[in-house]
């Protein structure tokens, strides 16, 4: 682990210590998003000093995720060379909060979802400014992406009409 791209073992220290405060506050979302309140509030800080149940497995799998992250892309000496890792960082907690959030409450917020795709459009624009070609894929991908997701749900919606019980 040490000698993998030349990263010293005191970064992979400090990406476990970030790696832990955000997991706490994967934690947070996971109470918050549900409910649709404010994420960040004056109950926020209250709460945090007590401490949210459960919050040192999304502690432990946050750490787990960063270094497992660090050890796959390294550190790079340009900001482009470090962007994969800048961007699988910010949507990691996302993506273990959705994964969480549903399956404990069989939802997906819109806020969370809608959130993902901006981080999406805006990497995919970083991403242009270096190469234009790279910046077109990923456009092209996430627009059919996008498609494919309405058209399953367009099915998923008839199909759930058509049963007797009323149920979607």
């Amino acid at each position: 682990m040490y000698d993998h791209n030349n990263v010293h073992i005191l970064v992979y220290v400090v990406f476990g210590i970030v790696a832990l405060f955000v997991g706490k506050l994967v934690a947070w979302l996971n109470v918050r998003l549900p409910e649709d309140e404010k994420i960040v509030s004056k109950e926020f800080f209250q709460k945090n000093k007590e401490g949210i149940e459960k919050s040192y497995i999304n502690m432990l799998i946050m750490v787990i995720l960063y270094v497992a992250l660090l050890y796959k892309f390294g550190i790079g000496k340009t900001f482009m060379q470090n962007l994969d890792l800048i961007k699988f960082m910010i949507l990691m907690p996302m993506l273990v909060s959705s994964f969480m959030i549903d399956l404990k409450h069989r939802i997906l917020p819109n806020r969370l979802n809608l959130t993902m795709f901006e981080i999406g459009l805006l990497f995919t624009f970083i991403y242009g400014i270096n190469n234009i070609n790279i910046a077109k894929d990923m456009l092209l991908r996430n627009g059919n992406w996008r498609r494919n997701f309405w058209c399953d749900y367009v099915t998923w919606r008839n199909h759930c009409r058509q049963r007797s019980d009323g149920t979607w």
